[in-house]
């Protein structure tokens, strides 16, 4: 332990975690999608109803899904990479921990955190109950942002 990236294991436990958080919350979103969950496709023909005034059924909205689902697995595994990277504390799997690519993909984690705990908000044509579910899927945000500020102390420490 005592030769990862941080040098300071408090620091690198929390690193952890937050990586655990975004590989956890990318791969059972992704997971669902990719096997075709259907309310996920709700989720989007919804929203797009009420956000945009597009009509989508939810069939076609599927393929869609299955895609961002993937996108989601691949995203997970390089957020496994960057963990693995930061655990080691050098070589190639270090440098994308402390990459611009990590500091991208996680400021694509806290919007798409954001985004897809805010379409059960739009896909529920803004009822007022539905902002809980918002609020309820933080976790999904905030660890972004967590392994976000991280990635960025990271980077400083080089």
């Amino acid at each position: 332990m005592g030769n990862n990236l941080f040098r300071d294991r408090r620091l690198f436990v929390l690193y952890a975690f937050a990586a655990g958080a975004n590989i956890f919350n990318f791969v059972g979103h992704g997971g669902f999608a990719v096997s075709g969950k259907v309310s996920f496709a709700d989720l989007v023909t919804k929203s797009f109803q009420n956000v945009l005034g597009i009509q989508m059924t939810t069939e076609e909205a599927l393929p869609l899904v299955r895609f961002i689902g993937w996108v989601d697995l691949t995203i997970a595994a390089v957020f496994v990479l960057a963990l693995i990277g930061v655990w080691l504390g050098r070589g190639k799997l270090a440098q994308l921990a402390q990459s611009r690519l990590m500091v991208l993909l996680l400021l694509w984690a806290v919007f798409w955190g954001l985004a897809t705990a805010f379409s059960r908000v739009t896909a529920a044509n803004f009822e007022p109950l539905s902002w809980l579910d918002f609020i309820e899927r933080g976790g999904n945000y905030f660890g972004a942002a967590i392994g976000l500020y991280l990635t960025l102390l990271l980077r400083k420490m080089r």
